[in-house]
């Protein structure tokens, strides 16, 4: 058992250390000594590939090509050399002309002569691009902690469904099955309201009746047949707002 001394040794020793120091050549954070897996010091490494925006906005990654010493790339010259032709929406062919427009000897563009439809693929910078399609909208995600969410969100409501039958399928699934259950509970309250106004409606058209009993036979029969009407009435109001309430769930 640890004395009071050593359980304090102990605690100071593991405190969470608050601004870590660069651990690429070892050091000592919360407590544990870290070492680097090899006697020289450890470098930075260099970059494989570098983000670039085709001609519609979509963004990509693009390798890039390092000289055998390891020191200068070419900034992705390769892909940047590829074109798109605006007319066909062909991609990644070199040159200035189109060879599909060529081929089939398209009539919009006279065979790919002309030369405004033809233009990048790829661009440096998203401000660059002549073409951005608005690939999000307004609706979320219905997983609060999934990024397609705010300024990222779907078109539609078949975008967000199929997203979550796919990325999220257990808590989707779940969350259906939670839809589906409070679907019930309303239909059984809207049910006991709608038998409810049933009761009041025929408890006060009963009474009508009876009041009209202990009038004269000439003012009875009139009364009565007021009495079925506004039954009748609040009957049909009954069954409307029992559809309109129906239709609203689903």
């Amino acid at each position: 058992m640890l004395t009071a001394s050593e359980e304090e040794y102990e605690a100071t020793r593991y405190t969470p250390t608050e601004t870590p120091p660069d651990l690429s050549n070892g050091g000592t954070v919360n407590g544990i000594k870290v070492r680097p897996s090899r006697d020289h010091n450890i470098t930075i490494g260099r970059s494989n590939s570098r983000r670039a925006w085709m001609w519609d906005g979509t963004e990509s990654l693009l390798p890039l090509g390092w000289d055998s010493d390891g020191k200068i790339h070419d900034g992705a010259k390769y892909y940047f050399t590829k074109r798109h032709c605006v007319c066909c929406k062909f991609s990644g062919f070199r040159g200035r002309h189109c060879p599909r427009c060529i081929a089939s000897g398209c009539v919009h563009c006279d065979g790919s002569s002309d030369q405004k439809k033809i233009i990048p693929n790829f661009y440096p910078r998203p401000e660059l691009v002549p073409y951005p399609a608005k690939f999000y909208g307004s609706i979320d995600c219905f997983l609060p902690f999934c990024e397609r969410r705010g300024d990222k969100g779907f078109k539609t409501e078949e975008d967000m469904r199929m997203h979550a039958r796919t990325r999220h399928r257990m808590e989707y699934q779940t969350h259906l099955e939670v839809q589906t259950a409070n679907k019930g509970d309303e239909m059984d309250i809207l049910r006991n309201e709608l038998s409810e106004m049933r009761h009041l409606v025929m408890s006060q058209a009963n009474i009508a009746v009876t009041e009209t009993s202990k009038q004269p036979q000439s003012d009875r029969a009139k009364v009565a047949r007021v009495a079925n009407i506004a039954k009748a009435q609040a009957a049909k109001k009954a069954k409307k707002a029992e559809r309109e309430a129906a239709s609203s769930i689903q």
